[in-house]
């Protein structure tokens, strides 16, 4: 992938955090990193409003090997469930279950009348067959280098806003694992909630996407995850963040 096709494909970066959100450490994930990240990890959580990055990821379509195909472990949707299952994302980045899907996990924190609450977890290993694959990668995660095989966790989770106004999240402001490693969505982590709005009295899903260095030697075993304030439609923070984290088991 030519670094103005990487371009392209991500777009102009859109600051997610509302007007006066800046002094707030607000998030500034761009929507198009946000889709990008969920075509990676073949989830539709995360919305985007540019069309044009719709276009322009529509543009990388990895042909999966016939033999790929043909595998009684492989799954074209994506929907990973069982161990040794394994699907392609569009760049060409091989993705197998490495530790079986955990759904509906009772992993719930709340604070101010909003409520994070977790859905599904899993670790995918991934493995790299196209120079596409390790650009996507390196773009999404600000890595600086990126390895024939690595390791990623998704997190799909849902947030619901009790409050009797509309607010905007302000999203994960880290993810710490049990093995020291601390991710920020400056380095190594997405999460497709930042500065995304939520009605009153509704539900959002959205999804959290992090590396994981060493986990086939030392595997990541639980994440503790911090989230932010949240605000409302002109920027004025109107919850403080939980003063929980959330903790996560991935075995």
């Amino acid at each position: 992938m030519k670094k103005s096709q990487v371009i392209l494909v991500l777009g102009i970066t859109l600051a997610l955090g509302l007007t006066g959100c800046g002094s707030n450490k607000a998030n500034h994930q761009s929507k198009d990193k946000a889709a990008l990240n969920a075509k990676m990890a073949n989830d539709q959580s995360a919305n985007t409003d540019s069309s044009s990055a719709s276009s322009d990821l529509n543009r990388y379509n990895y042909h999966v090997p016939k033999k790929e195909t043909q595998s009684k472990n492989y799954v074209k949707n994506g929907k990973l469930t069982k161990p040794h299952q394994f699907s392609y994302d569009r760049f060409g980045t091989k993705q197998q279950l490495a530790q079986p899907s955990i759904s509906h996990v009772s992993a719930v924190v709340g604070q101010h009348n909003i409520t994070y609450q977790i859905l599904n977890v899993k670790v995918l290993k991934n493995s790299a067959k196209t120079a596409a694959a390790k650009q996507a990668v390196a773009q999404v995660l600000n890595l600086p280098n990126v390895p024939d095989t690595y390791y990623t966790f998704v997190i799909n989770y849902k947030v619901t806003n009790e409050r009797p106004v509309k607010i905007a999240l302000n999203g994960v402001t880290s993810v710490k694992t049990n093995q020291g490693q601390t991710l920020q969505t400056s380095n190594q982590l997405t999460d497709s909630a930042a500065g995304q709005q939520i009605a009153a009295g509704q539900s959002r899903k959205f999804v959290m996407n992090g590396y994981l260095y060493h986990y086939a030697n030392n595997p990541t075993t639980e994440l503790s995850i911090a989230f932010g304030p949240a605000f409302n439609t002109k920027g004025k923070q109107i919850a403080n963040a939980p003063d929980q984290l959330l903790h996560v088991k991935l075995s």
